[in-house]
């Protein structure tokens, strides 16, 4: 979190919030905090917690480390580095476990001190944390640096220096010597908007907004379905998540099994407490509209692989669009009557997309009349039934084949891993009720 929460004012209020969601549970997290202090940015990697103690307004940050020995865990410690003298705040480990990132007050390499916390890093080597490093000048500010995560390569962190899309917004910064580039909407789309953070599987992205709702002015906890380099709708997430406080510092567990998060609720000093809901519920209470995003582009996926097959007479398939819907290591499997067997022949997409790349005679027109759909996650079966016909006012299809696909969720948004196509067989007709069937869009 954020030493520019010290200016937003968080007084508290009664809760005004939607109701608390069926059979979501909030519980404290014990980071044994003393009076007049409070914890946050707690972050879970398999048997390490790292997490953020201080006092009132964030002085006298510390870093601190929690292992879990035979399913307990210990009593935290400070990092080894950490120092009395400087405030280091708002830690996150990256996915090996390798590599701290966080704030620090700490001197400038000229011995000066900055006005505001900087970005810092450190690396477990030798088994040991290294020393602090500052990260790159192109990414500081003499503004506010908030809430650094590494993801590979990917910084993401929250800055309130000038020009950005908002007092405080969140950026993302890939190289060294390039400035840092602000998230797309529904990101930014408020003045306030920091403590970005990925779920395991990297499918939602979760942050802290002041955007219309949020309690006592402050701040609350936000959700978006991450689909490649974009996200879907901001969801304000339901009671008793969001309470009568300011949320933030949300952090998934690297099993998944929990969120955790920060909030001042209850406490008149307006210090804040590390609490923790069970993930898996909090998705299951948010229902369709969290993975509405996603399913939107996969059910437009599934009618785009049909289009771009699809062509005119003298024309070939559209390759570059199969291109981008196919995964590049993806297999296409077709099943074909010969010699009174099935027979089934399998191609690297490479070599199918070459085969459509080659202009045909005849026409191709692609209608598809029925599809059903199984997912779990970031995967998909889809089952596909699609009329082809050489002539878009020929009346019966020249043939209807039934196709199995098998989708996966990433980096590049959906993709297609396999497609297993079989054409109508004798003694095998589909229902009559396909035959008059209009193709989906």
């Amino acid at each position: 979190m954020q030493w520019m929460r010290q200016g937003v004012g968080l007084a508290l209020a009664a809760w005004a919030g939607a109701g608390a969601a069926a059979g979501l549970s909030v519980e404290r997290v014990d980071l044994g905090e003393v009076p007049g202090e409070q914890a946050y940015n707690l972050q879970e990697q398999r048997d390490m917690r790292v997490f953020a103690r201080s006092a009132a307004r964030f002085q006298q940050a510390r870093l601190f480390l929690q292992r879990r020995v035979g399913g307990r865990w210990q009593a935290a410690e400070p990092l080894p580095f950490s120092d009395a003298r400087w405030r280091d705040s708002d830690p996150h480990l990256s996915a090996d476990g390798r590599v701290l990132s966080f704030i620090a007050h700490r001197p400038l390499p000229d011995g000066g001190m900055p006005a505001r916390p900087d970005l810092f890093e450190s690396h477990w080597a030798d088994g040991r944390w290294a020393e602090p490093q500052r990260l790159p000048e192109r990414w500081q500010s003499t503004a506010y640096e908030l809430g650094p995560e590494r993801y590979g390569d990917t910084l993401y962190f929250s800055s309130s220096r000038a020009g950005g899309a908002g007092r405080l917004a969140v950026y993302r910064a890939d190289a060294a010597d390039a400035a840092p580039e602000p998230l797309p909407s529904p990101i930014n789309d408020s003045a306030q908007n920091s403590d970005f953070t990925l779920s395991p599987d990297g499918r939602f992205a979760l942050w802290w907004s002041d955007r219309g709702g949020a309690e006592a002015g402050g701040g609350d906890l936000y959700l978006a379905e991450r689909l490649g380099p974009g996200f879907g709708p901001a969801l304000r997430l339901p009671a008793p998540v969001n309470g009568p406080g300011f949320e933030f510092s949300p952090s998934v567990s690297a099993d998944g099994r929990w969120l955790y998060f920060a909030s001042t609720r209850g406490d008149a000093q307006g210090l804040s407490a590390v609490y923790r809901v069970s993930w898996p519920d909090l998705l299951d209470a948010l229902g369709p509209a969290a993975t509405a995003h996603s399913q939107a582009a996969l059910d437009q996926a599934v009618s785009r692989l049909w289009q771009a097959i699809g062509h005119a007479p003298q024309q070939a398939s559209d390759v570059a669009a199969l291109q981008q819907l196919f995964h590049p290591q993806g297999q296409v499997f077709g099943q074909r009557l010969q010699a009174s067997s099935l027979q089934v022949g399998a191609w690297p997409v490479a070599r199918f997309l070459a085969d459509l790349a080659t202009p045909s005679p005849r026409g191709l027109y692609e209608c598809e009349v029925d599809r059903q759909q199984r997912r779990f996650g970031g995967h998909a079966e889809v089952y596909s039934v699609v009329q082809t016909r050489h002539d878009p006012a020929q009346a019966a299809p020249a043939y209807t084949g039934v196709n199995s696909m098998h989708w996966q969720l990433g980096p590049q948004g959906w993709q297609l891993l396999s497609l297993h196509y079989a054409l109508e067989t004798p003694g095998l007709h589909l229902p009559a009720a396909l035959a008059s069937a209009a193709c989906r869009r």
